[in-house]
């Protein structure tokens, strides 16, 4: 679309200029040949003809100017000085100075074209800079590696993302942030001078071009490391240091056969996956990355047309007491099989949704589906059935999200005792006031919580010691080499150990053998789910189960 839209404007420039010579040529013929122009009794000068004409030239001009300030330009002021060329050549043939006028005009569209580019020129840089670090921005970046692939000029693209920098302008001020993305710009451009030259995205994002012939690797490292070097600021007190993490992505080489688009986005893709990564600092675009972004692409559209075509479904897990065997309750897990019969992994199409709204969605899903199929479960059994419901660190941190799950069982009827929803310790690491005020908005209403995936290590010891919840879930990875691995097993140890004297009853995930089973029973654990006792299963199980476990 770009370069069909600068082929049409040079086009147009072009016809303009031919338009505007035809317009000259005719003019400089009228005052050569004729000082007046009859049109019936009507005699016309002229030079007042050539005037109107070089008037109607000039427009074309500015047009052609206003379209291209550069190549227009060019074209623009060759016609005028054709056009005064053919008035001077009248002027100085016919010895007569009547022509003289148009030669003035002539030269002051030519100024006046001058100051038109100029000022245009002046607007294009202004609308290309960023006004914070004084680089050239996105857009102008986007046009400079379009002229690179033209020129078939060779090298590499570098994205980088600084991480952190929304939590300083919050806590210190969008001043402390800027003052930040200029020093870093400086450490950027001190680093690649004379390899490459740096452009600054939007939000928090620089991009670097490295010419051909340069180790991209080195490169980066150098650029982390100064990035993430310590920068002072100025307090009102005292100074103090400040830290900024990043990411980067590097795309493939340039060359005369690669989309600059295409280019561009496989460094996004790659700084992305940076991004995801707890332990990777910087990430080369290759073809398994790329087909890795190309099938979340894939599940995000999956995702989409599962909750508007009904192609998601609940399994439930089943959750025991350790010391009798006795039914606890159900964890609802969710599902997607797709017309075609294939199945779609939750641990897929889940991480793609958690990068998006979407997830949002699934909640409620689960949520609604959950409560109207196990409504008559809980008043069956005299409310002795505990539905647990995943639920995302997203969701639970959206104001109004009490309001909404209350909401749902007044609708459906659900009874609240039996509801406990499971929330992550992550949420808690990353939470602010309205989560909490979610969980003890909902806590009131008797509904109860479990952290999942406890002791994965996302909180301090005085966040868990206050963690408002009911159950602790010990995480499957805590469990596998439980048996194997002594340091693991005191660990897990422990786990129940903190559990109990949070008053919480705690319950180990994934666990899948006697060996295990008969481990944890010794250790204390009240609660056991996983495939030791009974994979997730249907609702027409669940009925079975529930009618031989509960006691």
């Amino acid at each position: 679309m770009r370069t069909r839209y600068s082929g049409l404007k040079k086009v147009f420039i072009i016809l303009g200029a031919i338009f505007s010579i035809a317009n000259s040529v005719v003019s400089g013929t009228i005052i050569q040949r004729m000082q007046y122009l009859s049109v019936g009794n009507v005699s016309i000068p002229s030079s007042s003809l050539n005037g109107t004409l070089q008037g109607f030239g000039a427009l074309i001009c500015i047009a052609m100017v206003l379209l291209d300030y550069q190549f227009g330009f060019i074209l623009a002021v060759s016609c005028i000085a054709f056009s005064l060329f053919g008035t001077l050549r009248a002027i100085i043939g016919f010895r007569n100075l009547t022509p003289l006028p148009g030669a003035i005009n002539c030269i002051l569209y030519i100024i006046a074209l001058v100051l038109i580019s100029s000022q245009l020129r002046k607007s294009r840089k202004a609308e290309l800079t960023d006004k914070l670090t004084g680089q050239i921005n996105r857009y102008g970046f986007e046009e400079i590696i379009h002229k690179k692939i033209r020129a078939f000029e060779k090298g590499s693209i570098i994205f980088i993302h600084l991480q952190g920098l929304t939590d300083i302008n919050i806590n210190l001020g969008r001043n402390r942030g800027d003052y930040i993305l200029k020093t870093i710009s400086s450490r950027i451009d001190r680093i690649i001078n004379g390899v490459g030259e740096s452009y600054k995205l939007e939000g928090a994002e620089f991009a670097i071009f490295v010419r051909e012939g340069h180790d991209c690797e080195d490169l980066v490292l150098k650029l982390i490391n100064s990035i993430e070097e310590k920068i002072e600021m100025e307090g009102d007190d005292n100074n103090f240091n400040v830290y900024v993490t990043c990411k980067a992505g590097i795309a493939d080489c340039i060359n005369r056969y690669v989309n600059p688009d295409t280019l561009m986005k496989n460094a996004d893709i790659a700084m992305n996956h940076a991004i995801r990564s707890e332990d990777m600092k910087y990430c080369f675009f290759n073809d398994r990355i790329k087909r890795q972004a190309e099938r979340e692409h894939d599940v995000e559209g999956f995702v989409k047309e599962a909750l508007e075509n009904g192609y998601f479904y609940l399994v439930y897990q089943p959750q025991f007491r350790i010391k009798d065997k006795s039914l606890r309750g159900f964890e609802s897990l969710i599902r997607m099989k797709l017309p075609d019969g294939t199945f779609v992994s939750p641990a897929e199409f889940i991480a793609v949704a958690e990068r998006s709204d979407l997830i949002l969605r699934i909640d409620a899903f689960v949520l609604r589906r959950a409560m109207e199929e196990f409504k008559e479960i809980c008043e069956k059994y005299d409310y002795k059935v505990v539905l647990s419901i995943n639920i995302s660190a997203k969701d639970i941190a959206i104001e109004g999200f009490a309001d909404t799950v209350l909401q749902v069982i007044e609708e459906t009827k659900f009874p609240k005792k039996c509801l406990e929803l499971e929330i992550t310790e992550y949420s808690f690491a990353k939470s602010g006031d309205k989560t909490l005020e979610n969980i003890f908005r909902l806590r009131d209403e008797n509904i109860m919580f479990a952290i999942d995936d406890f002791g994965t290590g996302y909180t301090s010891l005085a966040q868990l010691l206050n963690l408002p919840a009911n159950l602790l879930k010990i995480d499957k990875s805590l469990i596998d080499n439980i048996c194997t691995d002594e340091t693991n097993r005191d660990f897990v140890n422990a786990v129940i150990y903190m559990g109990h004297l949070m008053n919480c009853e705690v319950i180990s995930e994934g666990v899948e053998d006697e060996d295990q089973l008969t481990l944890l029973k010794n250790l204390g654990c009240d609660f056991v789910q996983g495939y030791v006792w009974s994979k997730p299963i249907d609702y027409t199980s669940v009925i079975e189960t529930c009618r031989e476990y509960v006691k």
